[in-house]
């Protein structure tokens, strides 16, 4: 089983400053840009928010996972934002989205994409990790506690 924490660094998670929805997927796009994996930075947005268009990338209980797959990633790649007050993010239960969770993956890594998207969801619905995270005052503290799960 992949361990979200081996797709992620400490420089790309941020607590993020609450604001509109598409400055904060903006903010997340250059953050996971950090990435060497990242070969093209506006690809990723427009397809980050061309996936946005479509549907809501909310799960539910204060949760998003923005994903996309492209070319011009070579790795799979997570940056993860908190917004302890929340933003309106057109979820479908209404709730502000607290915790953000960005996937960008290569197109050809179905399998694993969609392992990814599953472990995240799932771990994200304890709601002690989640509370844990949003009570976190630095992303090292978010990271370690990913580290342990």
């Amino acid at each position: 089983m992949i361990k979200v924490f081996n797709l992620l660094s400490l420089e790309r998670i941020k607590i993020l400053q609450p604001g509109p929805k598409s400055d904060v997927l903006q903010e997340l796009c250059r953050l996971i840009s950090t990435s060497d994996t990242i070969k093209d930075s506006e690809e990723l947005e427009k397809a980050v928010f061309e996936r946005e268009k479509i549907m809501s990338t909310s799960i539910g209980l204060g949760i998003a996972i923005p994903h996309v797959r492209l070319k011009s990633v070579t790795d799979m790649t997570v940056a993860v934002g908190v917004i302890k007050e929340g933003i309106d993010y057109e979820a479908f239960d209404d709730l502000p989205v607290r915790i953000i969770i960005m996937i960008a993956a290569p197109e050809g890594s179905h399998r694993e994409y969609l392992s990814v998207l599953a472990r995240i969801a799932l771990l994200l619905k304890n709601s002690a990790i989640r509370n844990n995270i949003l009570k976190a005052e630095k992303a090292e503290e978010i990271y370690e506690l990913l580290k342990s799960h």
